[in-house]
């Protein structure tokens, strides 16, 4: 759901000129006066998702009044969607963090200075170290921001900079590493033919990848969704096929099946640029179109269509690489990727116009520091790409959702929680509720989230977006971009209370530590730096609140002497992984069925997905959001009509959904209720129920226990090839009522 302009923050700018109002004013000089108030524009960067669209904040009176997308900036082409409104308006909601506190018991809080805060955390991070050594020092985030906590760790010794991505996508990004040595991206401006599984631009909106797919379907280019539910994607398709959840590794195999054996791929390409092809043949000539028809309910003469369409259209097609859709949420997950970088590579679209390309970067400065002596690190907490725990697993993202059992045995004493809510989003929240039992745990959020309020010893309050500077950053990334942008967020708003910068926090604590010349910067002074080379200053992003560089990114395979150079061992597309095979795996992919699977008449397998309004926990406590929310029944949890009747369930009917949580010898029944929406449009052997919901922070007043949400019914497992939390391998019973 893309929307241009919107002007429901207007209240927001009169109630604020009312300050600057004389109280003998009749209403309509203030309403006038309000009105005829100049509009300041600032650049800055939407946070309502990871996408960070490129918009204008329209201030009046120091309030703000509206919002505009900046029409040159390719991610969001001058639109905003529904939630940038939302957690825009979101500066003013009144369940914000207001100022630093300190736990005084169960879920209560008192407040502190910032001097106490940083004077308590210091002692308490030292004597942690001290005893314990840094290496149960960790940082848990998001991701982003990498250099401020990265130098804070590196100072001290410790390697355990740990990000969600594990919940997310680390399946995709570990399998393309290792065989295609980059993330490539989909080419959607010149292709032809485009095949999307599990990826739902519509849903986890980017509003330019959906005005470019638009576009692509106008010229005549051919869209094929694959999910398991009518996402909002295949609502502009040319064709919706509704795969048996949990088997799109099936399908993948079954279209490079057919691509070799009616000898439809690009043997040059494949003779040239690819290793290990035989390798993968030989693991999977016997697995047919018809093989993979009885996994995953799309017909074999389908499958052999689509891969016959893909090849003719080749190399302006692709099977879109994806993100969060079908990574990490499977047992599967990392094969699912191997199968995907396979097929693209069979088509011979790597490098190719209207296939998949790299995404274009500028080429930011950096800031010239003193080196410092530093101690040598220990070896990861989580295990991540340690010897015998989990080799394989990319230790710049870690793994993310066993953090309590980290803290019970004793790996990590001390823990940071930034941008980021486990508590909420990541597996079973009653298990991540454990993490307050390290010896210290500091949250750095701008809400009362689930994670400050059942974890946290300490809650230091971060500058809301609107209110802060942050470094510039890269439009690309996801979809390709012929040439380089540039983004910042400035300070739009003044600091509405008693909270600070992420660069400030972190050089609080660190020079109680007594280091105190770590941070010898300010952000614009790192802002300044990172433009430099780029021909611009703050001046000049501030003036266009987006930079263009020339084009940058070609066509053309990479070579050097004559060889190819990619970033894997042999320089080539290797479709077999050697580091998986040193670990005692398969380095090819090959059929690997799922986990769990449903078998009585009230069993389905839970998955889930996004809303156009919502993104995660993130936005679920905007009261705009959650208005729409409402008026859509955007809650509630999608029901085959075919199942739906024999459990005698109509629409919006309740319904108790339960779990069984086995994990290391522990077994838990969850047990939640929610409205059903019964529909044509979803495969019958699942149920969906979307991400943004089942808040349990009671501070967080507007989303309190609005909805389910899939991680209270999966256990916090770890994929052992890419550290997937394996998430939609759950299988729930669903009876009507109570």
């Amino acid at each position: 759901m893309l929307i241009s302009r919107r002007t429901f923050l207007k209240a927001g700018a009169l109630a604020g000129a009312a300050c600057a109002v004389p109280a003998a004013f009749d209403f309509a000089s203030f309403v006038r006066g309000a009105a005829e108030a100049p509009v300041t524009r600032i650049p800055s960067t939407c946070n309502g998702c990871s996408t960070n669209c490129a918009l204008w904040a329209l201030v009046k009176n120091g309030r703000l009044w509206k919002l505009e997308g900046v029409p040159r900036a390719m991610k969001n082409e001058g639109k905003l969607c529904a939630r940038a409104y939302g957690v825009a308006a979101d500066v003013y909601n009144p369940d914000r963090v207001t100022r630093p506190m300190k736990r005084t018991g169960d879920n209560q809080f008192s407040p502190i200075s910032w001097e106490q805060a940083f004077k308590e955390i210091a002692d308490k991070l030292t004597k942690i170290i001290d005893k314990d050594t840094a290496s149960t020092v960790a940082w848990l985030t998001h991701g982003g921001k990498e250099t401020y906590a990265q130098m804070l760790l590196d100072e001290i010794g410790s390697a355990n900079y740990i990000t969600h991505y594990s919940t997310c996508f680390t399946s995709k990004t570990n399998a393309w590493d290792k065989m295609a040595g980059a993330q490539l991206t989909s080419d959607i401006d010149r292709a032809r033919y485009m095949l999307f599984c599990g990826r739902n631009y519509a849903g986890g909106i980017m509003p330019g990848a959906m005005r470019k797919i638009m576009r692509a379907k106008d010229r005549g280019a051919k869209i094929v969704v694959v999910d398991p539910r009518l996402c909002e994607l295949a609502k502009v398709a040319d064709e919706w096929l509704p795969i048996r959840p949990g088997t799109d590794l099936a399908f993948f195999l079954g279209i490079a099946h057919t691509l070799v054996s009616e000898k439809l791929y690009d043997e040059k390409f494949v003779r040239e640029y690819v290793f290990g092809f035989e390798e993968f043949w030989n693991a999977n000539r016997h697995f047919t179109a018809e093989k993979a028809a009885e996994l995953c309910d799309i017909p074999a003469a389908k499958i052999r269509e689509i891969a016959r369409e893909l090849a003719k259209n080749a190399p302006a097609a692709f099977l879109e690489p994806g993100y969060h859709g079908l990574h990490n949420h499977y047992a599967s997950s990392t094969r699912i990727a191997q199968a995907n970088v396979i097929v693209n590579a069979l088509l011979g679209n790597f490098y190719k116009h209207g296939g998949l390309m790299p995404a274009a970067s500028p080429k930011f400065g950096k800031l010239t520091l003193p080196k410092r002596l530093q101690p040598e690190k220990g070896p990861r907490a989580d295990g991540a790409g340690v010897g015998n725990e989990y080799p394989t697993v990319e230790t710049g993202r870690g793994i993310a959702q066993h953090m309590p059992d980290l803290i019970a045995a004793g790996k990590v004493k001390a823990l940071f929680v930034y941008h980021f809510n486990p508590l909420r989003t990541a597996p079973d929240p009653e298990y991540q509720k454990r993490m307050v039992k390290a010896d210290l745990v500091v949250s750095i959020p701008v809400s009362w989230n689930e994670t400050s309020v059942y974890a946290a010893h300490y809650i230091l309050p971060e500058h809301y977006y609107l209110e802060r500077m942050d470094a510039p950053k890269s439009t690309g990334g996801n979809i390709a971009y012929d040439y380089p942008q540039a983004v910042m967020r400035f300070p739009a708003l003044k600091p509405l209370h008693d909270t600070r910068h992420l660069l400030d926090i972190l050089k609080g604590i660190a020079q109680e530590m007594k280091i105190d010349d770590l941070y010898p910067f300010t952000v614009e002074e790192e802002a300044a730096a990172m433009l430099r080379p780029l021909g611009a200053t703050l001046e000049t992003m501030r003036e266009s609140g987006c930079l263009e560089m020339p084009e940058a990114v070609k066509p053309g395979f990479p070579m050097k002497d004559g060889k190819p150079a990619l970033g894997t061992t042999t320089g080539k597309v290797e479709f077999t992984v050697g580091a998986f095979k040193l670990h005692g795996r398969m380095g090819v992919p090959v059929w690997t069925p799922p986990l769990v699977s449903p078998k009585g008449d009230n069993e389905f397998r839970l998955i889930h997905g996004k809303q156009p309004w919502h993104s995660h926990s993130v936005t679920s406590n905007s009261p705009y959001l959650m208005a729409v929310t409402k008026s859509y029944n955007g809650s509630r949890m999608w029901m085959n009509r075919g199942r739906a009747d024999k459990l005698g369930i109509r629409d919006g009917d309740e319904a108790t959904v339960e779990a069984r949580i086995e994990y290391k010898g522990e077994t838990r029944t969850v047990s939640k209720r929610v409205a059903v929406k019964v529909t044509e449009m979803l495969h019958p052997e699942c149920v969906w129920v979307p991400s943004g919901y089942g808040n349990f922070s009671p501070r967080q007043t507007v989303g309190y226990q609005q909805g389910v949400n899939y991680n209270d019914f999966a256990p916090a497992r770890v994929e052992p090839l890419s550290g997937g939390c394996m998430v939609q391998e759950v299988i729930v019973t669903v009876r009507k009522g109570g």
